[in-house]
């Protein structure tokens, strides 16, 4: 996508490529490949912005006493029309289908899918004196705190929403919206198409969606606040924070609290979370370790459902249940990118309430990106994890290994 494409592309995030295949979770705005000259000269003809990308993924998983193996090729063409009186239109269609097929594929999350992930109508108010105002109803991608991108396979999470985005004040953004139904990143059974909120949370009833907002400000000096709830209609609520704090220019402090209550018609339920997390810069490595800790019920809106602003919701196998109520998690973060290699690791370990989940485990994570040209790149992901049986449950080691060859225009 040309990167003087209109905004309102850039807000839906239409067929984009997340920094190391998904894996940085808390990057602000997902890395744009830069288009090709074949599709860049489509572009300049004035008929609109077509992006996509090719993807081809192998994924082996095995946990000793069972293991899965497939590859699917992934396709994704996207389009944002010329903007006309404030108006603009997006769609993307995410396919992808499988190519081998070892058997247990039900442990990959990694099968077939073919929908319309995007299909969306946006109006930037300019023409109302609002420069930095804008809505947009439809499928659309959201990528903020209570629902994330999560493009970690062949596709990235979708809401069926309108939403209202207002940056109009310096330093100062608002966004609010409603939501229908989700599509989830994840290719097992039906979870990547849209369905009701219901059997997203696995309620076993249909609800009336998600009412969220979000406001976020930058206007302290070395301070960043954000405050977020998402009202989930007789399921739960969620309120949560995020303050950053820049020691200095290569220091910074993030603390994290989340707060999940039952509403409406559901079954009585808390749950809270902290989080305190350091990120320090030294020379070409980005460091990030901390500590995020779940009191009460497991979360609801976590990495397999709504999704989970914070590098713990990259863990490629999620096998500490770091979600769990009572549930306590150390881990350490480190990027770097040397030329046009990228590399990245997470380490966590989780001690668990062993009274309702007896167990402690550990995973590691290692992801090599390497970028062949602007448009094309292979990455290798590799995890190990390991469960610590407690009260006479067995240990269990698991791998991981994901191999992606991605072509993006």
């Amino acid at each position: 996508m040309n990167k003087k494409a209109n905004m309102m592309a850039v807000i839906a995030m239409t067929s984009t490529l997340s920094a190391l295949a998904g894996e940085d979770q808390q990057a602000e705005t997902p890395m744009v490949a830069e288009p090709t000259s074949w599709i860049d000269s489509i572009n300049s003809k004035g008929y609109g912005t077509f992006s996509g990308r090719v993807q081809l993924l192998s994924m082996y998983r095995d946990y000793e006493t069972t293991h899965g193996h497939n590859t699917t090729l992934g396709a994704m063409l996207g389009y944002v029309s010329p903007t006309w009186q404030g108006f603009s239109l997006g769609a993307t269609y995410n396919y992808a289908g499988t190519l081998f097929d070892g058997g247990n594929t039900n442990l990959l999350a990694n099968d077939d899918i073919h929908l319309l992930n995007e299909a969306w109508i946006g109006y930037q108010a300019g023409a109302l004196g609002l420069e930095e105002t804008s809505l947009i109803v439809g499928r659309q991608i959201v990528n903020g705190e209570v629902f994330r991108k999560d493009d970690f396979r062949q596709k990235a999470r979708g809401v069926e929403a309108a939403q209202l985005i207002v940056k109009e004040v310096e330093n100062l953004t608002f966004s609010a919206g409603h939501a229908i139904r989700m599509s989830n990143w994840i290719a097992l059974d039906d979870r990547w198409d849209y369905n009701d909120f219901g059997d997203v949370f696995n309620t076993g009833y249909d609800t009336d969606g998600i009412t969220w907002g979000e406001v976020s400000y930058t206007g302290l000096k070395d301070w960043s606040i954000s405050l977020y709830d998402g009202y989930a209609w007789d399921v739960a609520n969620l309120f949560g924070t995020r303050i950053q704090y820049d020691v200095c220019d290569e220091v910074s402090l993030i603390g994290y609290y989340r707060n999940e209550t039952n509403v409406g018609d559901a079954d009585s339920r808390h749950s809270d979370a902290w989080g305190l997390s350091i990120q320090q810069q030294l020379d070409n490595v980005k460091l990030e370790g901390g500590y995020f800790g779940v009191h009460g019920n497991n979360m609801l809106f976590n990495e397999v459902t709504t999704g989970f602003n914070h590098a713990l919701g990259a863990s490629m196998m999620i096998f500490g249940k770091q979600y769990n109520g009572g549930a306590d998690t150390a881990y350490l973060k480190a990027t770097t990118k040397m030329n046009n290699t990228v590399l990245y690791g997470l380490y966590n370990y989780t001690w668990q309430d062993h009274e309702r989940f007896p167990f402690n485990a550990q995973e590691l994570n290692v992801v090599v990106k390497q970028i062949i040209t602007d448009d094309f790149a292979v990455c290798l992901k590799a995890g190990v994890a390991h469960c610590d049986g407690k009260k006479g449950t067995d240990d269990l080691t698991a791998t991981d290994t994901r191999l992606f060859v991605t072509y993006t225009f």
